[in-house]
């Protein structure tokens, strides 16, 4: 638990303070005045301050100004004020605060706790760094301080050294100095590091340097480092920028993954995780097309689960989706790989079959309906489908909703004749 020192003489502020602190998990000591505050700092290592502005004894720019020496460098001070101006700012930063917030408005303070506290908790610990630096003692130096913080950490001295464990490793974050051992400067490093757009983010690059002129950090920025750190860098310091940079990394990821599974959604039926209907409207433009300049046929089945409404009736939506699903995984099992099969809508299906001439898509219907026979049941025994087949000649104008209409027509017809059945339509 992290230890917190609130410094507020008391009231219906500092309780909703105390409160606010408590709620993110933190351990809490609370004094009322300045000399109290000090001699708690002297005792405790706290890892925040948050200090009203009045106090009995002084105020908060005059106790943040003592506590300063007294806490280490990654601890902030926060300071909670009734009214903040730029002069209050400007007094409060010379003298050490770290920022100043409002006291009506403890919505800035807690989103400060939040990215304070996902900084000093494990949401890096396993990224795996890789430091390019060839001085031994900074090796060492700069390996244990990252190791500490819960980083893996791979070292290599020269560029030809990094580029293996590249071979071997994803990086989350990278380390580089621009004078190394060998023919190569860290800048060749960075500039294979920066091959692709999105490289920025997903590789980002500190590099580390004892130069220190404009020109030469221009110069870095434009081939597209992350940060620029002169050595030697406080560790506190360098730390920070690692996290952020690793932080950075990992929310593009999810944001990514995220926007991934959302495309998925939108093309794809929840109930039976094939694509659905607007997917197929789209694809099956693409497919006619190929089919025409390929000069060969375009078979469509339009696939309708038998009796579906009394399943549904019977033993409910839950068993109704589970067949549904099931006849979808069959229908996916017995089709090639260039195939399609799409669910249009309710308890009907619609698989296109490049290629596939009249003959070889009755083939392909009756075998669909053997299988959903044998293999799809519900407690009544078992599920059969009918099929109405279309086939779209290369040297036909056809277009895709008329065979649809067409391959319709055929199930209707398969319907009739007594379900569990395949018919195919005229020309």
């Amino acid at each position: 638990m992290m230890h917190t020192l609130l410094v507020d003489p008391g009231g219906a502020s500092s309780a909703l303070l105390m409160t606010t602190l408590q709620r993110f998990g933190l351990g809490v000591t609370r004094v009322g005045s300045v000399e109290e505050a000090l001699a708690r700092a002297r005792e405790t290592a706290f890892d925040l301050v948050i200090t009203a502005w009045v106090l009995p004894d002084g105020d908060g720019i005059a106790l943040s100004q003592r506590l300063r020496p007294l806490l280490s460098e990654a601890a902030p001070i926060i300071l909670i004020s009734a009214s903040v101006s730029a002069e209050r700012l400007d007094e409060a930063f010379r003298a050490g605060v770290t920022d100043v917030f409002p006291r009506d408005d403890p919505e800035q303070l807690e989103n400060f706790l939040r990215y304070f506290l996902a900084s000093h908790t494990d949401a890096v610990v396993g990224a795996r760094v890789l430091l390019v630096e060839d001085s031994p003692a900074q090796q060492q130096h700069l390996a244990a301080m990252l190791q500490r913080r819960g980083y893996l950490v791979d070292v290599a001295s020269s560029v030809e050294a990094a580029r293996e464990l590249m071979r071997q490793h994803d990086h989350e974050v990278y380390l580089v100095d621009l004078v190394l051992l060998g023919a190569q400067s860290g800048i060749g490093l960075i500039r294979q590091l920066r091959r692709k757009p999105e490289d920025f983010v997903l590789r980002p690059v500190i590099v580390l340097t004892g130069f220190h002129d404009t020109a030469r950090k221009n110069e870095l920025y434009r081939l597209g480092v992350n940060d620029y750190v002169v050595k030697p860098a406080p560790d506190v310091e360098l730390l920070a920028r690692v996290y952020n940079l690793v932080f950075m990394r990992r929310m593009y990821q999810q944001l990514q993954e995220r926007e991934r599974l959302l495309q998925a959604m939108a093309l794809t039926d929840p109930v039976t995780h094939i694509p659905n209907r607007h997917t197929y409207e789209q694809a099956s433009v693409r497919y006619l097309e190929r089919a025409r300049r390929d000069g060969k046929p375009l078979s469509m089945l339009v696939v309708d689960i038998d009796h579906f409404k009394r399943v549904n009736d019977r033993h409910g939506h839950e068993v109704g989706d589970r067949i549904l699903a099931q006849v979808a995984q069959t229908l996916s099992q017995a089709l090639r790989v260039n195939d399609m099969v799409a669910r249009y809508g309710g308890e009907e299906f619609v698989a296109l079959l490049p290629g596939c001439s009249a003959a070889c898509a009755v083939r392909k219907a009756e075998d669909i309906r053997q299988r959903v026979e044998a293999q799809v049941r519900t407690p009544d025994g078992a599920v059969t489908v009918s099929v109405g087949i279309a086939v779209i000649e290369p040297t036909s104008d056809e277009s895709i909703e008329q065979a649809f209409r067409r391959a319709d027509a055929a199930l209707y017809q398969a319907k009739r004749a007594g379900r569990n059945c395949v018919r195919l339509a005229s020309g």
